[in-house]
């Protein structure tokens, strides 16, 4: 259940005359909010509040429009329960829709805080959207390939590139909660996913896995100076032949920090690279907390 809101102006105008009517109203709660797909994976109840407030917001610009009851009803229940407070623990479904024409989507068990039992990686931050999307947009980069996939988190650049055409996806982490989480994430794919525990540290499982990757993947793993150099390791010792390679992003909250992870990289002397910056994503969910986050691309080649 992502919003789409962000259309133009002339999509906007010539649709929300339509959205705003009453009977579509109804339709909007029976095929949306009601809908099989959302009662089974259901989306948290601030996530409802936020689509349903942003398509309020469309339908009181048209001015004379009366709100479907049942839906002014819903909102105000949700507001009234969920406030403002963004700390709100607990696990909630995510529905990330890669391909709108086919239908082609991936759904994720996730955490709503941030940190939760001590990890980060319960839920999707927004260089993992990135990176989803842009193999959604480029899927013959990893049709047919092998992809190991590192930090994976909650495992949406994996499955996407699984639902891609991926031939097979090796799914590692490193904390047991992950992993846990990330096993439960995958059923659509299971032919397909293969979840493993993986330390960066371990260079001799590192070069193990080389065989395994024609392409490398990784979200918002270099964002502490202290695991850069671990990480640019593991790369080193996995993207062995020049005929694989390694799509990282990183999301730059700290310049220090990403200016370290390509220094080190040019330090190796076996590894090029070549960097690039990610628009802002088509899948980017409403409730998605930066959708304007300035993240990089690094492609990273065995020179």
């Amino acid at each position: 259940m992502n919003g789409d809101w962000d259309s133009t102006d002339q999509e906007q105008s010539e649709n929300l005359s339509l959205l705003a009517c009453t009977r579509v109203q109804g339709d909007v709660m029976k095929t949306v909010i009601f809908h099989e797909h959302t009662i089974s994976y259901s989306p948290s109840n601030r996530y409802i509040k936020m689509f349903l407030k942003k398509y309020i917001e469309k339908i009181e610009t048209l001015g004379s429009v009366e709100l479907d009851e049942e839906l002014l009803e819903l909102y105000v229940s949700l507001a009234s329960t969920t406030g403002e407070n963004m700390f709100i623990e607990g696990m909630c479904y995510k529905t990330y829709l890669l391909d709108k024409e086919q239908y082609t989507r991936v759904v994720l068990r996730e955490e709503q805080m941030m940190i939760s039992q001590g990890t980060t990686g319960l839920q999707t931050w927004d260089a993992g959207v990135r990176l989803a999307d842009f193999f959604a947009e480029h899927p013959d980069i990893i049709r047919g390939q092998k992809v190991v996939e590192l930090g994976s988190g909650c495992g949406l650049v994996g499955l996407t590139c699984a639902a891609m055409g991926a031939s097979h996806v090796l799914a590692t982490d490193v904390n047991s909660v992950v992993l846990k989480q990330l096993e439960s994430n995958h059923p659509e794919y299971k032919d397909k996913v293969r979840v493993a525990e993986l330390d960066w540290e371990n260079i001799e499982e590192c070069e193990k896995l080389s065989k395994d990757a024609d392409v490398v993947i990784g979200a918002d793993i270099a964002y502490d100076p202290t695991i850069v150099p671990v990480l640019v390791g593991a790369l080193k010792a996995i993207v062995v032949s020049s005929q694989q390679v390694a799509y990282i992003t990183a999301t730059i909250r700290s310049p220090e920090t990403f200016d370290l992870f390509l220094k080190m990289i040019d330090e190796t002397e076996v590894l090029g690279k070549s960097v690039m910056t990610l628009t802002e994503t088509n899948t980017t969910a409403l409730c998605m907390p930066n959708p304007s986050a300035d993240i990089r691309l690094v492609l990273i080649t065995r020179k």
